[in-house]
C-alpha cells in the first residue's frame, strides 16, 4: 500500500541527518509515512560526515534540488496514475532544513516555500544548534549570528571536545528522559520567535527557530 513520503534536504551533514533519524524512529507506529533524506552523505555507518560532499548545502542550492525533486515525484505520480491521497495529506512532500549563518537568499527561500505546494523549510538564527539548546535550557539573547555561540552552550559540549564531536547527535540530548525534551524546547522556540516583530524578515530574527514544526508536520511526532 502506498504510504506518504517526506524528502528532507538538509544544510548540515551529519547533525540534522542525526537528529532526523532519532525523532522519525519515535513515530506512532500506526502513523504510515515514509521519511527520506534526499542528500545524505554520511559514512562510517551514518557516524561521520561525508569525506567528499558532492551536494550543495547552500539554502539556495537546497531549494533547487527540493523544486527538483518535488517535479520528479509529481510527474512520477502522474505518470503512474496514483490514487487521491487520504484527506488532509500529499503523497509528496519535500522539507529544507537550513541556518542563517552568512548564507544569501534566506528569506526568497522562505516565500518560495510559503507559495510552493508541497516545499516547507524549518530555519533556525543562527543554526540548528539553537534548537538543541532549547531541550536544554531557555534562552532568549541574541547570538550576534554566530553560530559557534550557540555550540558552546550546549552544556554537553566541552571546551577540548573536537569540533566534529559537537556535531554528533545522540538520544540523551534531546530526549525528556535526560534533559527538558521535545514540549518544552517548543515552547522556548515559540517565546523567543514571538518577540521579533512580524513585519522583521527571518534572515534578521535572531534567535529564531521553528524546527517543532518539521517535526510535528513533516516527522509527524508530538512528544518525545
Amino acid at each position: 500500500m502506498r504510504q506518504p513520503t517526506v524528502w528532507v534536504f538538509t544544510e548540515g551533514t551529519l547533525t540534522e541527518p542525526q537528529y532526523i533519524d532519532i525523532v522519525k524512529g519515535l513515530r506512532d507506529p500506526g502513523i504510515r509515512l515514509s521519511v527520506r533524506i534526499a542528500n545524505d552523505e554520511r559514512t562510517n555507518g551514518g557516524t561521520k560526515g561525508p569525506r567528499n560532499p558532492t551536494y550543495s548545502r547552500k539554502p539556495l542550492d537546497l531549494l533547487d534540488q527540493a523544486l527538483a525533486k518535488l517535479r520528479e515525484e509529481n510527474r512520477r505520480a502522474k505518470r503512474e496514475k496514483w490514487p487521491n491521497p487520504p484527506k488532509g495529506t500529499r503523497w509528496t512532500t519535500v522539507w529544507c532544513l537550513f541556518d542563517r549563518d552568512t548564507h544569501q537568499g534566506v528569506d526568497d527561500v522562505i516565500d518560495k516555500a510559503r507559495e510552493t505546494d508541497g516545499l516547507e523549510v524549518a530555519f533556525s538564527h543562527p543554526c540548528f544548534e539553537l534548537w538543541r539548546l532549547l531541550h536544554c535550557k531557555d534562552y532568549t539573547s541574541n547570538f550576534g549570528g554566530v553560530c559557534d555561540d550557540a555550540t558552546k552552550r550546549l552544556p554537553f559540549v566541552t571546551p577540548r571536545m573536537p569540533k566534529e564531536q559537537t556535531k554528533v547527535v545522540v538520544p540523551s540530548q534531546i530526549l525528556k528522559s535526560d534533559v527538558d525534551g521535545f514540549a518544552k524546547a517548543k515552547a522556548r522556540a515559540l517565546r523567543i520567535n514571538d518577540q521579533h516583530p512580524a513585519h522583521l524578515p527571518k534572515s534578521r530574527q535572531d534567535p529564531y527557530t521553528d524546527v517543532w514544526r518539521f517535526v510535528e508536520e513533516g516527522l509527524r511526532v508530538t512528544d518525545y
